[in-house]
């Protein structure tokens, strides 16, 4: 496939199709992650296809990530993206940090998170709790 068919993809489809590739989303994930409508990203993704004379969303991704692989472009504004198909763990933190100031977790690593803080929350709170019962029973106060 010729180069220059690549270079007529919009930048939107660019993203999206990294988004297919990389993680194989949905398009109401990407939507999300992109904060706009599952509509609109349907709507590139099936233009990018055309464009690159493909049927199908994951076949276009495979073939831009090909691409771009050889090409190796360089963000307009000077920021490397690494898409990687992230697995449930090691979980990223949840909160920003050097590493990235956007959080672009899964929702199988929110919902990991979040049975990790509905979990530890209720446990700590009893340990501290028993903590204070037992230094109130040392020094003789009784509640």
């Amino acid at each position: 496939m010729d180069d220059a068919v690549f270079e007529r993809l919009s930048e939107r489809q660019r993203v999206y199709l990294r988004w297919v590739h990389s993680d194989r989303l949905p398009s109401g994930e990407i939507a999300y992650r992109e904060n706009t409508t599952s509509k609109a990203v349907d709507k590139h993704l099936l233009l990018a296809c055309k464009t690159l004379g493909v049927g199908s969303r994951f076949i276009a991704a495979d073939l831009f990530h090909d691409y771009e692989v050889r090409v190796e472009r360089l963000h307009p504004k000077g920021v490397t993206f690494f898409y990687s198909r992230a697995g449930l763990w090691p979980l990223p933190w949840p909160l920003p940090n050097t590493a990235g100031p956007l959080n672009a977790m899964s929702r199988q690593q929110v919902l990991a998170w979040a049975s990790i803080i509905a979990i530890a929350a209720p446990a700590g709170l009893t340990v501290a709790a028993m903590v204070v019962l037992a230094i109130a029973f040392m020094l003789g106060i009784h509640t």
